[in-house]
């Protein structure tokens, strides 16, 4: 705590010991992408968030807090985002932002733990999970864990606390930290004795200690190296939200090696004054993301970043004797980005007609469609690990490009049983031997690609039976240099080099 970062720490019964690996070999195209989740906590009110301006019962339901039509900024679809909203707006019209409306899911839970856990483990609303949907994503990624430790974590959340959303069943799959400086000033001091350790139980309790020290300086130094080499190519409002992006912002400009980030928003539990309190709270939100987006392009990161916001619920329809809103069901939320297919609003306007059994907005989006479209879309993750990793099949929504191919890396395509060696003899002048195993009857493509990129020779490109194959190359008519072939097979990739020699 003195250090102000929690470290990603893992139970095995009766002692405890320090996260091993994080990292995600990933696919080739999204192992430089960023995901940032902004978590708007206290259940924001969607409806005075993206307004149905062209919707009477909505001025009906709320004398007291509706937003005027003529007070609100159009988008599209009768709608209009808040007033304080305006570089939210901007960023929709310039197609970096999309918006996806009466996001929910079956039996709304209403109450702020149960929700956000629900949200955080992408559980159904009658299932207990104790492991997060980023948790589990990234143990699927890393079949081989506990293994090396990284250089970085894998997943950070700039606060005093990490989500339950980054737990998995080994442990904790990422840290919080509130004061970069501060952690690294503290791990900086810290030294492990050599000694060995003593054959009692008290052993493996010292070796975690160690374990924790050395991960606290390894992680230390790069990240206080990220925000020494990182620039802040924006200014920042003085909010709790701005500094937290502030601090993101200069991290991935500084290069740490680090896929996941979280930062919260907080407030918006509003049960009364909610027009006052809530205007801040959106405008903290709409000038947060507009400057952390601007400094990341000043520093040419802006393509490899999206950012998604996420809150535990909506409010009710109707406004209650406090000029504020009770806690209700479905909500819209947010994604943003240079990145995101943005300009659109996914859903349509809120029904306020038809309405669930306590009178709030049905859903009309799985939240888990969001995150279906997270893992696939812009981490490039298979479409059946994501059923793994959340527990079913979720239609993905349209809100990114999707990766070339969805093509899985090769931690995965081994792990599925599929095999390609490396050539024999390399480097080669004349006719070399590819080999290959598939672990079932399935369409194969063996293409050789030169360094630039460009597809020399297509050497199957067909069914073939499970086991083993192998294939004569004629690599005579190639000119002396280094390339690549690659087996492509159900989502599934693996690349080998080949040396050609004259």
């Amino acid at each position: 705590m003195l250090a102000g970062a929690v470290l990603p720490i893992a139970s095995s019964g009766l002692f405890a010991r320090p996260l091993s690996s994080l990292f995600l070999p990933g696919v080739p195209a999204a192992q430089d992408r960023v995901f940032v989740l902004i978590n708007l906590n206290g259940g924001n009110d969607g409806l005075n968030t993206v307004i149905p301006i062209n919707d009477q019962h909505y001025y009906d339901a709320r004398p007291s807090i509706a937003i005027k039509k003529s007070d609100a900024l159009p988008i599209s679809g009768g709608l209009g985002l808040n007033g304080v909203m305006t570089d939210i707006q901007s960023l929709y019209n310039n197609g970096q932002c999309a918006i996806i409306e009466s996001v929910g899911y079956p039996d709304q839970d209403r109450s702020h733990f149960r929700s956000t856990d629900i949200w955080n483990t992408a559980s159904d609303s009658n299932v207990v999970l104790h492991t997060g949907w980023m948790g589990r994503y990234l143990e699927n990624s890393h079949p081989e864990y506990p293994g090396i430790l990284p250089t970085a974590p894998f997943a950070m959340q700039i606060g005093s606390s990490a989500t339950l959303a980054l737990q998995g069943e080994k442990g904790g799959m990422g840290m919080a930290i509130d004061n970069p400086d501060r952690f690294y000033n503290l791990a900086n001091g810290l030294s492990v004795q050599p000694e060995p350790l003593p054959a009692t139980q008290a052993g493996p309790e010292l070796q975690f200690v160690r374990d924790v020290i050395a991960q606290s300086n390894r992680y230390s130094s790069e990240i206080h190296n990220a925000m020494v080499g990182g620039s802040t190519n924006a200014q920042y409002d003085g909010d709790n939200l701005a500094s937290q992006l502030k601090v993101v912002a200069r991290l991935i400009n500084g290069g740490l090696k680090t896929s996941i980030y979280v930062v919260t928003l907080g407030g918006f539990d509003t049960h009364y004054g909610q027009m006052t309190a809530q205007a801040q709270l959106l405008s903290r939100l709409s000038k947060g993301i507009k400057n952390f987006l601007a400094d990341l392009n000043v520093a040419g990161n802006g393509d490899r970043v999206v950012c998604m916001t996420y809150s535990e619920f909506g409010r009710r329809v109707n406004e209650n004797g406090s000029q504020g809103t009770d806690h209700g069901a479905a909500s819209p939320q947010f994604v943003f980005g240079k990145s995101v297919l943005g300009g659109k609003v996914l859903g349509g306007a809120p029904n306020l007609v038809d309405l669930d059994n306590r009178g709030d907005i049905m859903f009309v989006n799985d939240f888990r469609q969001i995150y279906s479209a997270v893992l696939q879309d812009w981490f490039g993750f298979g479409k059946s690990n994501v059923d793994t990793v959340l527990g079913g099949s979720f239609a993905k929504l349209p809100l990114f490009t999707p990766l070339a191919g969805g093509v899985m890396d090769e931690d995965h395509a081994r792990n599925a049983g599929y095999a390609l060696q490396q050539n024999f003899p390399n480097p080669v002048s004349g006719s070399t031997l590819i080999s290959f195993n598939v672990p079932e009857a399935c369409q194969v493509d063996l293409n050789v690609i030169a360094s630039d990129g460009r597809l020399v020779r297509n050497m199957i490109s067909r069914r073939v039976d499970a086991g083993d194959h192998q294939i004569q190359f004629d690599a005579s008519r190639l000119a002396s240099g280094t390339y690549s072939y690659t087996l492509e097979s159900r989502g599934y990739r693996l690349t080998k080099r080949m040396v050609v020699v004259r």
